[in-house]
């Protein structure tokens, strides 16, 4: 592809829509990832151990918070065990993450003299498999230990096997990496959080590798893959040229063709970019993987992917310049049946003019919108239709055939090339793009995946399915349940396909009354709702970590969210529409939300995709 002339593809948006007095845009800069050196994380300080004269329940205590440390097979967590149990215990059964909150009391039962058993009670989030994969299973816990007083010291006798890690201490002790793997049509690449511990610091690049060799976790089951083989391995442990180059070697790959040794050379380039590693010697079995280019620079890698999923704002360095920059991006916001920009100019054509009566809109990388229109007399449900509307921005809509009582508002996958909804709250839909201006045809989707989460209509009532956004790589489906937040990975097949599947509830015990949903990042969410004490909640795509923003300015509730990476969040609530930046997925520019002028209540706001 020449990159002479490249693709504006928001160009042809932001000339649809009309801006006759410049561009609709969120104040901001575009995400930037930092390429540090490997190493420069700072390895986390042991632990205390035993304090001396502690009793029971502060030694439990004591070896639950030193659990989170991995360092030497779990050393500062052994130093609370009599030597047999430190000897026999089994530490390498995944840990089990819990919540910080973390209750040691006494069992009911007798014990001898000189003898204790207490009981450990806390909300287990999950677990975290030797791949360092994340799997959310939020449930009670209660675990029983044995303890002996040796010498006027209290240390634990009898537990079980693994770890059991506050969510904070696992935190500490791991740095999250994003491994990097391909979708079915290998039309990007698509990223699959890890966690990694930091100690021992030299060993990080090797470990990083290892969790990339063993496959995409069961989260992205049908919606990611690999070309690494089964059964590839390292030769060595991953070393680094004075150059500053990370060298890895493989081996038990068999026979690569050319497509796939390029294959592999991007998902090793862009994972470990993910730790600061911006040059990479691969090899195979000693010889260079890529003959032509024995040393692989992550910069040169974004550079040969097509350039809509180069200027993708998610990838580990900066998105591919070309067109205009991540600060030009518009925000289209629905008010009042009118589609406006954020600056509150109208949008071009008849849907900037109020002619379709606006619910909802959403507008893809390419210049196409998807407008939710309200059909029938104004205040009375019973007789409203709505229809799903697409189109070249700034020209007319035309019907897609997706029609109903209601519609989600709707997203594109980021190619856009497909566009998805929710009907009546019960059923997701998606239409495909036909060619040139936007004119789409609806297609199937198997979501039978929501009913094992609990997912099922009342007869005669609003389904419970009322928002979806699709991720920045496309791998994944956002929803909103009930209330609840579900994550699906979206699995493709060869023939066109989609299904839902390893749907995933997210923090249920915290993340209720939930309205919308954006992605702020491919491996975190936003979620507003009804609640008072949250009303703006980052969590991650696991559902390990959990933060609420700022309330300050919100009238809950918040109805809806705009969300891009890099990007301020922009909310609707019964005020009005506010804005707030995010650096890195927190809140970054103080913890105030700026009102936009020119809106009132109840705007839906949203940004490309």
């Amino acid at each position: 592809m020449s990159r002479s002339r490249p693709r504006r593809l928001l160009g042809v948006l932001l000339l649809a829509l009309a801006l006759t007095a410049g561009c609709a845009s969120v104040p901001g800069s575009s995400e930037v990832t930092v390429l540090r050196r490997v190493g420069d994380a700072a390895e986390p300080s042991a632990p205390p151990g035993p304090m001396r004269d502690a009793g029971p329940l502060e030694t439990v205590r004591g070896w639950v918070l030193a659990s989170g440390a991995t360092a030497e097979r779990h050393r500062a967590a052994r130093a609370f065990l009599t030597p047999g149990a430190a000897g026999t215990w089994d530490d390498g059964a995944a840990p089990v993450v819990v919540n910080d909150q973390v209750d040691t009391v006494f069992t009911d039962r007798p014990v001898p003299v000189g003898e204790a058993a207490v009981r450990i009670r806390a909300t287990a989030l999950g677990v975290l498999t030797p791949e360092g994969v994340f799997v959310a299973g939020v449930r009670p816990l209660e675990v029983d230990v044995g303890l002996v007083e040796q010498n006027g010291q209290w240390r634990i006798a009898t537990l079980p096997t693994g770890t059991i890690v506050r969510r904070s201490d696992l935190r500490a002790n791991t740095r999250p990496v994003r491994t990097w793997f391909l979708d079915p049509q290998r039309a990007g690449p698509v990223s699959d959080p890890r966690y990694l511990a930091t100690t021992p610091a030299r060993s990080v690049p090797t470990r990083t590798v290892q969790y990339l060799l063993s496959g995409p976790s069961e989260s992205l089951a049908g919606a990611a893959v690999s070309s690494l083989p089964v059964g590839t391995t390292l030769r060595s442990d991953v070393s680094t040229t004075a150059e500053g180059a990370a060298v890895v070697d493989l081996a038990r790959t068999g026979p690569l063709d050319d497509p796939r040794r390029r294959e592999i050379a991007q998902q090793v380039s862009l994972t470990l970019a993910g730790i600061g590693v911006t040059r990479t010697r691969l090899l195979v079995d000693g010889e260079p993987l890529l003959p032509a280019t024995p040393e692989v620079d992550v910069t040169e890698t974004l550079r040969g992917l097509p350039l809509p999923v180069a200027r993708r704002p998610d990838l580990p360095a900066d998105p591919v310049v070309g067109g205009p920059g991540d600060t030009e991006v518009p925000v289209l916001v629905a008010d009042a049946g009118r589609l406006r920009l954020l600056s509150g100019e109208p949008a071009g054509g008849p849907a900037g003019r109020g002619t379709y009566r606006a619910v909802s809109a959403s507008a893809s990388f390419e210049g196409d919108v998807a407008l939710v229109a309200e059909d029938g007399p104004g205040g009375d449900p019973a007789a409203t239709r709505t229809r799903l509307l697409t189109g070249t921005g700034g020209s007319e809509l035309t019907a897609s055939g997706v029609e109903g009582r209601s519609l989600a508002r709707p997203t594109w996958t980021p190619d856009g090339a497909e566009v998805w909804s929710v009907l009546d709250g019960t059923t997701v839909v998606r239409a495909v793009k036909q060619g040139p201006g936007g004119a789409v045809r609806p297609v199937g989707v198997d979501a039978s995946a929501l009913a094992g989460a609990g997912v099922a209509p009342t007869p005669g009532a609003p389904g419970p399915l009322s928002a979806l956004r699709i991720s920045p790589d496309g791998a994944r489906l956002a929803l909103v349940a009930g209330g609840r937040v579900l994550v699906a990975a979206i699995a493709r097949d060869t023939t066109g396909g989609a299904r839902l599947g390893s749907v995933t509830a997210l923090r249920p015990e915290a993340l209720d009354q939930v309205l919308d949903i954006g992605w702020t990042r491919t491996d975190q969410l936003v979620a507003v709702g009804n609640r008072a004490d949250r009303p703006v909640t980052l969590v991650s795509v696991d559902g390990l970590d959990l933060e609420s923003l700022s309330t300050t300015n919100l009238t809950p509730p918040v109805t809806a969210v705009a969300a891009r990476p890099g990007r301020p969040l922009v909310v609707a609530d019964q005020s009005g529409t506010w804005t707030l930046p995010l650096d890195g997925g927190s809140a970054s520019g103080g913890d105030v939300w700026q009102a936009v002028p020119g809106f009132e209540a109840s705007t839906v706001p949203a940004y490309p995709g």
